[in-house]
């Protein structure tokens, strides 16, 4: 284990620091007054020094698939998951936990410390793809923090096994319950959907992290049944939205209200602006949606808002490197998040913020805080997210992963 990191920079603050680190946690906190290194210390020779990223949302089942599929013509969401549920009818547990490994690994190597992962237990993956993805966080243990979701890729209502193939993926390690609301044929079933999710999560006393509204469709309404559910269930803060892409379609006055609600619900929210703005916008001519949700009205407003990788070169999205950086480099673009305070939201987005979607209380550079830090060669977090640098450290628990 470090004993010390020495030369830090950390955000807010002037001049360097010393961070003592003690039993897999930051000790002390000081300012640096003697440049001279010991063995075994760690020289962050000015750098940024930040708690690790957090990616709140992923899909380590998908990644690296993309020449496992047939090529996506349209680009589009709906044939992306038409061409992923034959093809997956041939994917093994030792298959998925190769590629997921692959994943976890270029997500270490960027600065992560946590993800949390969305696996597929629709009716064509059974729970192969579940079994994979928990192999490889066992592969992993020690190295990153891994939370899983189980997420009904075929809906539930549907797919009449989703439910019970959730429950068993739940007894099997999973941690929380997931959903794909909007995927349901009518808003009658997306909001009985909504229903069951919070049956099963009530069982298992679980958070949940649901798909929804991942559409340019104005229609699509699944997001406020979510919200209004949340504080029927008393579910506040243990809720997180993911997509949210209809949102950035409503009408203004009604968009307010569902903003509104989903602060007043304590609902979290997960854009993924990569894939949304490759998914998203397919059917507009010109001018094109950028599909992403309302993340600076959705900030104003309160809502805890974070940003997630989402897909690593998969039918759904042939990019991605599992660069935290690179996603919040792709936010402060897609939502104009460019002034000196949105930039530090946008990073925000890639740290505290999910860790709080996670109900981290041991995340930060504060004395008591776990030592799961990435050091960067930059002096601000300005630079940081202009240049997207690899970091110098990587740190878990206090020591290099």
């Amino acid at each position: 284990m470090i004993p010390r990191i020495r030369r830090a920079r950390l955000r807010g603050q002037d001049g360097l620091h010393v961070l003592e680190l003690k039993d897999d946690r930051i000790a002390t906190v000081t300012p640096e007054r003697d440049a001279s290194l010991a063995d075994g210390e760690l020289d962050a020779a000015g750098g940024l020094v930040l708690p690790s990223f957090i990616d709140l949302h992923l899909h380590l089942d998908l990644a690296y698939s993309l020449d496992l599929v047939p090529p996506n013509r349209s680009g589009t969401l709906v044939e992306a998951i038409g061409l992923y549920a034959a093809a997956k009818e041939n994917f093994t547990p030792a298959s998925v936990c190769e590629r997921a490994v692959r994943a976890i690994e270029d997500e270490i190597a960027f600065g992560t410390g946590a993800i949390r992962n969305h696996v597929d237990v629709g009716q064509t993956a059974g729970l192969r793809l579940c079994e994979g993805v928990l192999a490889a966080r066992e592969k992993t243990k020690g190295r990153i923090d891994i939370q899983i979701v189980t997420f009904p890729q075929d809906g539930v209502i549907r797919d009449a096994g989703a439910i019970d193939r959730m429950r068993e993926a739940m007894r099997m390690g999973c941690d929380l319950v997931g959903g794909i609301a909007h995927y349901e044929r009518t808003p009658t079933d997306s909001q009985r959907q909504i229903e069951l999710l919070f049956d099963l999560a009530e069982e298992f006393d679980a958070d949940i992290d649901c798909h929804i509204d991942e559409t340019d469709s104005p229609e699509s309404r699944c997001v406020e049944y979510l919200a209004a559910e949340t504080i029927k269930r008393g579910w506040q803060g243990r809720v997180t939205a993911s997509h949210v892409c209809a949102l950035a379609s409503y009408e203004p006055v009604h968009a307010a209200k569902v903003v509104a609600l989903l602060a007043e619900a304590h609902v979290h929210v997960v854009t993924n602006p990569g894939v949304n703005l490759h998914l998203q916008g397919r059917f507009d001519t010109y001018p094109k949606r950028r599909g992403l949700t309302r993340v600076r009205q959705l900030m104003t407003a309160g809502v805890n808002v974070s940003a997630g990788q989402d897909c690593i070169k998969d039918p759904f999205y042939p990019f991605g490197t599992g660069q935290m950086l690179e996603v919040a480099h792709l936010l402060a673009h897609a939502d104009h998040l460019s002034s000196a305070s949105q930039i530090e939201q946008v990073m925000d987005a890639i740290t505290v913020n999910p860790a709080r979607a996670m109900r981290r209380t041991d995340y930060g550079i504060e004395p008591g805080c776990r030592a799961d830090l990435v050091v960067l060669p930059v002096e601000n977090v300005h630079e940081a997210i202009r240049l997207r640098p690899r970091p110098t450290a990587v740190l878990k628990a206090g020591r290099h992963v």
